[in-house]
């Protein structure tokens, strides 16, 4: 007798949301943890409480309650252990491209070292949309579900902030 084990759709979307969704949920719970460690405690919380409720779910909400839930599993965290709320300006992980030179390769993390530091100095509704926008790369209808704000009010964060950034930017180029 041959048996087979077939991933069941609720599997299927765990490992998917594993996949896609951890780091970018650690660097988020970092936002307020501060720590690595502590940051993926509370994303460990939030993937166990997501396999407790996956049946539940609405699936096209996905995003939205994963960052939800890591927003206020991190605030728990922050309200428990008294730390600090800020961005953290740690550098994304940059994929060394093959096709480009060791010279190039520093030029773009410097690029993206300084655009975090953009990110990380607008205010914080403006920096927090942005971030989830361009760093998570999740829609405004997603965004509008973390930030339990408008998809218009979202739109005109982003706005704002990327013409903050834009502005900066300008004066740092040389002349």
């Amino acid at each position: 007798m041959h048996s087979e084990h077939r991933m069941s759709d609720a599997d299927r979307i765990f490992l998917d949301a594993l996949e896609r969704y951890e780091r970018p949920l650690i660097r988020f719970a970092q936002n307020y943890t501060r720590e690595l460690e502590d940051a993926r405690d509370v994303v460990q919380d939030v993937f166990l409480r997501l396999s407790q409720n996956i049946d539940t779910l609405d699936h096209s909400r996905l995003a939205a309650w994963l960052f939800t839930t890591c927003k206020n599993r991190a605030l728990d965290y922050h309200r428990k252990y008294h730390r600090l709320i800020a961005m953290d300006t740690e550098i994304l992980d940059l994929e060394a491209d093959p096709n480009t030179g060791p010279g190039e390769n520093m030029e773009a993390r410097e690029t993206t070292a300084m655009l975090h530091r953009m990110i990380n100095e607008l205010p914080a509704k403006q920096r927090q949309a942005v971030w989830l926008k361009f760093v998570i790369d999740l829609n405004y209808q997603e965004i509008s579900q973390i930030m339990e704000t408008s998809i218009g009010n979202v739109g005109y964060l982003i706005h704002h902030g990327v013409v903050g950034m834009r502005t900066k930017w300008k004066t740092l180029e040389p002349v």
